[in-house]
């Protein structure tokens, strides 16, 4: 009796491990995505900061050098034409505050002179953008003002620009219409400065707040300088999770990415609720109630059929000939029933086979396009490097590189969908060689992030062979990924590719030093969905889909062990026949030369009518 129950509650317990399985894998995905989401916010806010700055940043070099705006220093007293001039450079401008300190830190001249807290005649000597201006140097600080009581950022500069300074020019930005733009976008972000003091934020609530408790020299600090006006500082976080990048704020867990703030030493801060990252918990969690629902209604209704039946049998041994043509009836009814729920469920595992399909295919498309997509993100990054450093030329060859990644990635997709058809793929006549250096444009950006080193040994000669360069560097950049992967943990990784002519075919040897393919796995490396990947989150298709390539085009893909350690993976081809070669040369020979052979111009003009 035990066992039969073991068998009945067999199948939800599978069906809840696979949900389980199912859930995290989806909440992975969707962590990756909020991540990705969040580092492209952040560069964007980053961005506002800085051209805020640098939108004033000339402001006090150009009031330091003016003889109007410093005339005070050289009087040794509060002037009325400098006054005057830093109002109307304060309205010009759209600066909050202008205004010129002496060595002693007093302010001589301001543009708020004829206001109720005109600063003209008090003393800002304790404040760290003097100290710094007044030894030269450019000085930075945010701060809530000691007189106005409005945060800003203060800019300084010494005057005279050059030489021994005499004073401090000071210019106060008001960074509130870029916190209140913030607010605005409906996102949660905020910054802190280098003490982990939130001093800009969304959530008005969090302002002044700390993401930890603060050492008491760093509050002892903050108190000489007054940069807070006194405020408590108390940590707003309840709990904070850096390993799994979570902040616990009032109760409410978030999803929590920063990034520094290059010049101004700030960090910004942005956070996503964690309820985000968890959108596919909840139908997964549904449809597996719901399965397992179906299922107890199932077993109800056989153990019921089953009563039914004892029931009539029962009756039949007890009644005469109208009850058993009664209970053959009901029978009857009762089969035609359990045929349609029969129906209805094999129709549902119709369906369950193909969204299995669908699974598979969506795990090849992410696996054949991350490659792509990651060398697609390196250029993105660089390109907006250069242009930043307004280096055009350079951008615009990156932007070159993003067309092609993009027209590859279109052409991936369509390979994919041909991937069941391998012999739809279009055969043409290339140089191996030029395969080989396309892939290793893609894996770039991998082997500098891994560190590894990856060497080609190529003939001078060309390698031709009529074959699908597509399905070629599909090929080998999956083995050049996986050497670099196997290569990453060694002190001094190194992936090599040789390639040359043995008989009629064309081999190309990709060798790494990582720690090898075990004997036992061998016979199983090419499996679907079997990975040796302890920690890289591989999906076991690369070498399935490449093994699968390498067979639709004639050769083959094997796997040996390296000397002194690691592995060597051997792609063979067929090569284009040596009589065939030497045509495809000559008639290179003749185009170079201005004499394009009739034939060789007919081969084109179907090329460039597809």
């Amino acid at each position: 009796m035990s066992k039969r129950w073991f068998y009945l509650a067999l199948p939800p317990l599978l069906l809840v491990a696979a949900a389980f399985m199912l859930v995290q894998l989806f909440m992975e995905m969707d962590e990756d995505s909020v991540d990705r989401k969040a580092a492209e916010r952040l560069t964007l806010y980053r961005q506002t900061i800085l051209g805020e700055y640098q939108k004033y940043r000339y402001l006090p070099y150009m009031i330091a050098r003016d003889p109007r705006a410093t005339s005070a220093l050289g009087l040794g007293q509060p002037s009325e034409s400098a006054n005057r001039f830093l109002q109307e450079m304060a309205e010009n401008s759209g600066a909050e505050l202008l205004y010129v300190m002496n060595a002693e830190g007093t302010t001589l001249a301001a543009s708020n002179w004829q206001d109720e807290f005109s600063l003209v005649g008090r003393n800002y000597g304790f404040r760290p953008y003097f100290t710094s201006a007044i030894q030269g140097e450019e000085g930075r600080f945010f701060a809530i003002g000691a007189t106005s009581h409005e945060p800003g950022l203060f800019l300084a500069r010494p005057t005279p620009v050059s030489g021994k300074p005499v004073g401090v020019a000071v210019v106060k930005v008001d960074m509130g219409p870029l916190e209140e733009a913030w607010a605005e976008g409906g996102e949660t972000v905020f910054a802190s400065d280098d003490n982990g003091v939130i001093f800009l934020s969304s959530q008005p609530d969090w302002r002044y707040r700390t993401l930890t408790v603060l050492p008491e020299e760093v509050r002892q600090m903050i108190e000489a300088t007054r940069q807070y006006a006194g405020r408590e500082l108390s940590p707003v976080s309840d709990k904070r999770d850096e390993a799994k990048q979570q902040l616990v704020i009032g109760g409410k867990d978030y999803r929590h990415n920063s990034a520094e703030v290059g010049l101004l030493g700030w960090t910004l801060h942005f956070l996503v609720p964690v309820e985000e990252t968890r959108k596919s918990v909840l139908p997964i969690w549904a449809a597996t109630i719901t399965l397992c629902l179906v299922y107890a209604v199932i077993v109800l209704v056989l153990r019921g059929w089953r009563l039914r039946k004892a029931s009539v049998l029962l009756r039949q041994e007890s009644a005469g000939l109208k009850e058993l043509n009664t209970r053959l009836v009901e029978e009857i009814q009762e089969r035609r029933r359990v045929e349609k729920e029969l129906l209805e469920a094999q129709r549902g595992l119709a369906r369950s086979s193909r969204l299995a399909a669908v699974g598979e295919m969506s795990a090849a498309v992410v696996h054949e396009l991350s490659q792509p997509l990651a060398a697609l993100r390196m250029f993105v990054a660089g390109t907006r490097k250069f242009l930043e450093k307004g280096d055009t030329e350079t951008a615009s060859e990156n932007l070159n590189e993003i067309d092609s990644l993009q027209m590859r990635m279109a052409s991936l997709t369509q390979e994919l969908k041909r991937f069941a058809r391998p012999g739809e793929s279009r055969i043409e006549k290339i140089d191996l060689t030029e395969s080989v250096r396309t892939a290793e444009k893609i894996v770039r950006p991998r082997f500098e992030e891994t560190g590894c080193s990856l060497k080609l040994d190529l003939p001078a000669d060309p390698l031709e062979a009529e074959t699908a360069p597509l399905r070629i560097e599909q090929i080998l950049v999956n083995l050049l990924r996986n050497g670099a992967d196997a290569s990453a943990g060694e002190e001094a990784g190194e992936v090599r590719l040789r390639a040359g002519r043995q008989g009629a075919e064309l081999v190309l040897e990709i060798s790494d030093n990582g720690p090898g393919v075990p004997e036992d796995l061998k016979e199983r490396i090419f499996d679907p969905f079997f990975s040796t990947k302890t920690s890289s989150g591989g999906m076991g298709l690369g070498l399935a889909i490449s093994m699968r390539l390498a067979e639709d085009l004639g050769g083959s893909l094997s796997v040996r062990s390296n000397t002194p350690r690691g592995a060597v993976f051997e792609l063979r081809l067929p090569a284009l026949p040596s009589e065939r070669a030497s045509e495809s040369a000559g008639e290179k020979a003749s185009e170079k030369a201005g004499e394009t052979p009739s034939s060789a111009r007919n081969e084109r003009e179907p090329e460039a009518a597809e």
